[in-house]
């Protein structure tokens, strides 16, 4: 006779796998007070499998006190939390603030199922600029935004958005020169090839282990008023708060 499906039911184990799921699906770290009462469970239903999630390097506990998840699991929702901060009101007024500032467009890209998008955008209110929108997709060994994510991203990341780009062995051989020069720089500048003045310059957003996560790049227009040199140091002084705000959003 068959056997129930209930008679084998691990109620530690899953219980372990809903922790995972919901801190998956967290916006921000929980404290174990926090995981008690929106998981409604009990604090000793919840110790042990908390404790052995720590030791088995599945979760962190951070000064405060808060539980994050590692990366010793890869998450399909893996890229949510850089696409739900790029929304955020905190990265939508830095992004405004610039554009306020310099009288240039910027947008934040990073990788989306296996192609580099534009996850956010900020226009100049006052003047025509020519900037992406959000939900485009980049060229992925053109753009600035993709050159510099690529040389500064993770493995992982890099191998998940190149592999559907196949190139001969000479340009892969180009390619990598190309990484090596904008990871030692720390910033990528590519200059349109069809629209004169147009050069698109582009610095990191860090994650916590220091890999690039997205990318935010200023179209720079020289036709507009303004100093290139100056709106790029901007544009670096914006990757820093931006590369900080993420941070803080853990």
């Amino acid at each position: 006779m068959e056997k129930s499906y209930k008679e084998y039911k691990a109620p530690a184990l899953s219980r372990g796998l809903q922790v995972l799921q919901y801190l998956a699906g967290c916006e921000e770290p929980k404290t174990m007070v926090q995981l008690v009462n929106e998981l409604s469970l009990s604090f000793n239903q919840l110790y042990r499998i908390i404790y052995c999630l720590q030791e088995e390097g599945f979760l962190r506990q951070d000064l405060k006190k808060r539980y994050h998840l590692t990366d010793k699991i890869q998450f399909q929702n893996a890229h949510d939390h850089i696409q739900r901060f790029a929304q955020s009101p905190i990265c939508r007024q830095l992004l405004h603030d610039f554009t306020w500032h310099t009288n240039q467009p910027c947008h934040i890209a990073s990788l989306k199922n296996d192609e580099f998008i534009v996850i956010a955008h900020a226009a100049p209110e006052f003047s025509p600029g020519i900037g992406a929108r959000d939900g485009a997709s980049l060229n992925v060994t053109k753009s600035s935004s993709a050159l510099l994510y690529l040389a500064l991203a993770s493995s992982p990341n890099v191998l998940q958005l190149m592999r559907n780009h196949l190139l001969p062995l000479e340009q892969r051989a180009d390619l990598l020169s190309q990484l090596l020069n904008i990871k030692k720089q720390g910033y990528c500048a590519v200059k349109h090839d069809r629209i004169i003045g147009l050069t698109s310059v582009s610095y990191p957003i860090f994650d916590q282990d220091n890999y690039a996560e997205a990318v935010i790049t200023c179209p720079y227009f020289d036709h507009v008023h303004g100093d290139y040199e100056e709106v790029k140091n901007k544009l670096q002084l914006l990757s820093i708060s931006l590369t900080d705000s993420y941070s803080n959003s853990y």
